[in-house]
């Protein structure tokens, strides 16, 4: 062996790197390390979430906004009215000494408003409480519950009137149909926000049903009840009489509306 090689192996070799001397001479341990996969907890998932909402639902409900835009717009006046009418009884007596009170610009647009709305909202509870896959045209099935709305209101507008030659006082015919519109006019438009949630959020319409869409309703129909036996006291209208209307012109047709449309 030349003397070359002998002296390579006796030499002190140290590590360049880390400065080790002997490194080679290091015992070393060969052992397995197996590598475990955790499961990557997704924060966000962009997937689209598809909801059953047809395009003449989108449509109809901004047709509605639109309308309580151009009621805001061009009849800034007695759009604040009503709302102060809302919570000061003298002011909706103001507004009915006025020539037009039904028929006016402004109530006729947030009636059609309500009418949407409400149809819109009555259409998604049949849609939520439906126990069968029953195939119908969805927006002929709409449409009988817009006419079935209007009939029902075009029916207590009629008898309104007949409560002019009952109590010979036509105040109370036209205090009623403004104070009836005018909560009306509240549900509409708080019916629209609602169906918005509904339609453009990932939040169930149980949900916005449960915590939203029932308190409002049941706050603005006391309001309403409350105001309907204001008016009757200030008219001397007896309570039995008030009562019997509430039962058949308020609470009736809710009952039926809900019978025939949503727990068919």
């Amino acid at each position: 062996m030349p003397i070359d090689t002998l002296y390579q192996d006796t030499i002190v070799k140290a590590d360049i790197v880390y400065g080790i001397s002997n490194e080679i001479s290091i015992p070393r341990r060969q052992t397995d390390v197996s590598s475990i996969q955790e499961p990557i907890e997704k924060l966000f998932d962009p997937s689209p979430i598809i909801e059953e909402v047809a395009n003449w639902q989108i449509f109809i409900l901004v047709v509605a906004v639109l309308l309580m835009g151009f009621v805001r717009a061009f009849s800034n006046n007695r759009f604040n009215q009503g709302i102060k009418a809302l919570f000061n009884y003298s002011v909706a007596q103001e507004i009915t000494r006025e020539e037009k009170v039904f028929f006016h610009r402004s109530n006729v647009l947030f009636t059609i408003v309500h009418l949407l709305t409400l149809s819109l909202f009555v259409f998604q509870l049949r849609e939520a409480f439906r126990l069968e896959n029953i195939d119908v045209n969805k927006f002929s099935f709409f449409l009988l519950i817009l006419t079935f709305l209007g009939t029902m209101y075009f029916i207590k507008y009629i008898f309104s009137r007949i409560l002019l030659f009952v109590f010979n006082d036509a105040s109370i015919a036209s205090e009623y149909i403004f104070n009836v519109s005018l909560y009306n006019n509240l549900l509409g438009s708080t019916l629209a926000p609602v169906l918005c949630i509904t339609y453009f959020t990932s939040v169930s319409f149980q949900t916005v049903l449960l915590y939203l869409a029932i308190p409002l309703m049941l706050i603005i129909f006391i309001f309403r009840l409350f105001r309907m036996v204001n008016v009757g006291e200030i008219k001397g209208v007896s309570y039995l009489y008030i009562f019997v209307y509430i039962c058949t012109l308020e609470i009736l047709p809710l009952v039926v509306l809900f019978r025939i449309f949503i727990f068919k």
